[in-house]
């Protein structure tokens, strides 16, 4: 054997031995919140060879917040934990044994849990045997970073969990065969408001139960009520109210109607009749042909804001339907006239197939941003 052929099979040795006995070691670990101390599952932790950018591992962090690493020994690392609405966190680690404990503890962002669970609103009422709603699609775009945040389809649990972020306009949507489709604007932290939801209501800055940190961190449950839709089917649209003896949309009607727009926006496969209601004072003809008048404006409010007047009938039921107790020549308080003075919105049609069946939530709200870009050229 000559020198160069010694020389080669020495490095070869040299190598093989080297990699036999090379030895490694696993790192056990959990990802902990900060304040709370409670267990993060899915952060994305990545270990870095110390005082470079090379990626060495990378792993993901359990349902219970634990995660495994195998890595050589024979270096020392920086681990980088990652995950949305968290603030990222590192920790330099000297590797010298085997099952090393590592915590990595991360803070949340200024931000507020949002749990929600979905209910069947015909439980409340009786109608319904069960009323956990599974199988919803559930999707939540933030409008602020204009990116979509998340995305569920046939979802199958009967909640979800998301964390909003200080200083963002997110949208949040929930669709399911069968209901109406509930969209719901949440502001959080913006121009002093903590926590605004448009179809939830306001939770105030003097809720300190759900609140921490200077109301910078907490937590809102909600039960999120889906309507079931069918033909027949009548909703009364509250605080819709007429002047005495007029048909004309008061302000504080046309705000009202303004959610109505929502709604059938969201749910372009309902065929609606807007029926109008007066109370008892004056003649029956009279009353029928003011309700009529009353329905008519409504209608005509609705095309006017971009309902497909192709979906819309309207009718007056003058005195005919009263919901209390003043009839004809009873002496009641002008609050209770006004609860008679109403409008309900009753399901006539269902087309097959809902046109945005096949749209996300990211796209539908491209597509009302650019009709309304449009709409001011």
């Amino acid at each position: 054997m000559n020198t160069i052929t010694k020389i080669i099979y020495i490095i070869i040795l040299s190598f093989i031995s080297h990699s036999i006995f090379a030895q490694t070691v696993q790192i056990t670990g959990k990802t902990l919140n900060a304040d709370q101390l409670s267990l993060i599952k899915n952060v994305s932790i990545t270990a870095y060879k110390k005082g470079s950018s090379l990626v060495k591992a990378t792993t993901i962090s359990q349902e219970d917040g634990t995660f495994t690493m195998t890595l050589p020994s024979t270096d020392e690392y920086r681990f980088v934990a990652e995950k949305r609405s968290y603030l990222s966190s590192d920790i330099d680690i000297n590797i010298q044994e085997e099952n090393q404990p590592l915590e990595i503890l991360m803070k949340q962002k200024p931000g507020y849990i949002f749990d929600v669970s979905l209910i069947n609103a015909d439980f409340k009422r009786g109608k319904a045997q069960l009323d956990a709603i599974q199988g919803a699609r559930i999707e939540v775009y933030n409008n602020t970073t204009h990116k979509e945040e998340l995305a569920l389809m046939d979802h199958p649990q009967p909640s979800f969990v998301f964390s909003f972020e200080e200083g963002n306009h997110y949208t949040i949507m929930v669709r399911k065969k069968g209901y109406l489709t509930k969209r719901i604007e949440a502001y959080i932290n913006i121009e002093g408001c903590i926590l605004c939801f448009d179809g939830l209501g306001i939770v105030e800055p003097n809720v300190v139960d759900v609140m921490a940190q200077d109301n910078q961190l907490g937590a809102f449950l909600a039960n999120l009520e889906l309507e079931p839709v069918a033909i027949n089917t009548t909703f009364k649209i509250e605080n819709l109210y007429y002047d005495y003896d007029q048909y004309n949309i008061r302000t504080d009607a046309a705000l009202v109607l303004d959610n109505v727009v929502q709604v059938l926006k969201d749910n372009p496969a309902l065929k609606i009749e807007m029926g109008s209601h007066t109370d008892a004072r004056g003649s029956d003809h009279y009353n029928m042909i003011l309700s009529d008048k009353r329905a008519k404006s409504a209608v005509e409010y609705l095309v006017d804001n971009g309902i497909d007047p192709n979906n819309l009938t309207w009718r007056g039921y003058g005195e005919t339907r009263l919901i209390n107790s003043c009839t004809n020549n009873t002496s009641c308080e002008e609050e209770m006239h006004q609860e008679n003075r109403r409008t309900e919105l009753k399901i006539t049609g269902i087309e097959y197939e809902d046109p945005l069946d096949k749209k996300s939530l990211r796209e539908i709200i491209a597509r009302e941003n650019y009709s309304t870009s449009f709409s001011y050229r």
